[in-house]
């Protein structure tokens, strides 16, 4: 019944007939097992007090120090381990009985005078059901043990991944960022940031995927845009050293979706590189200023000796907003299984509001019927008369 390599299961049969208790042995060891005996309670729980393993215990219910459901209590009291399973052996059949001892935790029951075939077959299969409950155990305290372990990790990971963040951000009046992230870590990342001559840069990025694999993609793009910008470099100098990097340090099928943004308030013009993003748009009191189509591919994907970063340019004035935002936003479906699309968004961008943000924000809650959502989903304003402000305040 058992490989020879392994340790027999250990079986105690606790019966006060002490013939019928050595008959069970007997044959309990010629069908692979090793029995032990108790004649009583007493030396049946003597067993468990001093750790010897038992696999199965073979119980009568009739015995000179009480009666074998008795067992069952004294074992959880006097043994650290659990209750190994129990057969019950009784002449009684009477059904109130029987559901006596399964609910005090009997595995199964067998009727005097006993069929040794059968009682080794119930032996058998029970203690196969047990090991396998071990297994299992220790594979959820394994499993729970990770579980933890990844937890831990998560939330130190998080709180690097949001600090890098707060370091490498300003807040800048006329800024607005809004970020709705569908886990733990977002795939999207916005920053703003101006640089020594003045100049105000705006990213919105979105990388491929979700959670953790996702934002491991964004942390060179803030890396490198946050150290550019704080040298002096142009924006076409930014976008193709950002794409250099994620070629060279990511994954293939690791790319990043981003709309790159330079106001020149020395000489009053916009710069905008779209890779993959929506098309952003400069609005004023409802009409449409300018669009920003996507007119180049995302960034980690083309070499550097095709790589196009080549920008739209277009004269700056004090008035109107540009809002940006991720495909999380456009590709939101509502319950009908119906996309909230850039048609959409295309139409509410015309609308005379004063905070076309919340416009948008609030749209797609009512429109979805929720507010957490399948993918991360960035919408972000440029508010142009406080930007073009001489005095711009600015806050690390």
């Amino acid at each position: 019944m058992n490989d020879h390599s392994e340790t027999p299961p250990y079986i105690l049969v606790v019966d006060d007939d002490e013939l019928l208790n050595g008959l069970f042995c007997q044959f309990l060891f010629t069908k692979g097992f090793q029995p032990l005996s108790a004649y009583n309670l007493v030396g049946a729980v003597d067993f468990f007090k001093r750790g010897v393993k038992v696999d199965l215990i073979l119980l009568d219910y009739q015995l000179p120090d009480g009666n074998g459901l008795e067992l069952l209590g004294m074992i959880n009291v006097d043994a650290s381990s659990q209750c190994p399973p129990i057969i019950m052996i009784s002449a009684k059949e009477d059904p109130v009985f029987l559901e006596d001892c399964f609910a005090c935790g009997v595995a199964d029951y067998i009727i005097k005078p006993v069929n040794l075939s059968l009682l080794a077959l119930k032996i058998g299969a029970l203690i196969k059901s047990a090991a396998m409950q071990r297994v299992i155990s220790l594979q959820n305290t394994e499993l729970e043990r990770f579980k933890q372990e990844a937890e831990r990790e998560e939330s130190v990971a998080k709180f690097t991944y949001e600090y890098l963040l707060r370091q490498n951000n300003q807040m800048i009046d006329g800024v607005s960022i809004w970020l709705k992230s569908s886990s733990s870590f977002s795939g999207d990342v916005a920053l703003a940031k101006v640089s020594p001559s003045g100049s105000l840069f705006f990213l919105l990025a979105d990388a491929t995927g979700h959670g953790l694999s996702a934002a491991i993609t964004i942390m060179p793009l803030v890396s490198i845009f946050n150290s550019m910008v704080e040298k002096g470099f142009h924006l076409q100098a930014i976008v193709t050293e950002i794409n250099k990097k994620l070629i060279r340090d990511t994954p293939q099928d690791r790319f990043v979706a981003a709309i790159l943004i330079q106001l020149h308030r020395e000489c009053n013009e916009i710069e905008v590189w779209n890779g993959g993003m929506p098309t952003a748009y400069w609005v004023n009191d409802g009409e449409v200023l300018q669009t920003f189509y996507s007119q180049h591919m995302a960034l980690g994907v083309l070499d550097e000796d095709v790589f196009d970063a080549s920008v739209i340019t277009c004269k700056l004035s004090g008035r109107g907003t540009i809002i940006a935002y991720s495909d999380g936003l456009i590709e939101e479906v509502n319950a009908e299984g119906r996309s909230f699309s850039s048609a959409r968004v295309a139409e509410l961008v015309k609308s005379k509001v004063d905070n076309l943000q919340m416009l948008l924000i609030n749209s797609l809650q009512e429109y979805t019927g929720r507010d957490q959502y399948r993918d991360d989903v960035s919408i972000c304003t440029l508010d142009l008369q406080k930007i073009v402000d001489p005095q711009p305040h600015t806050k690390n």
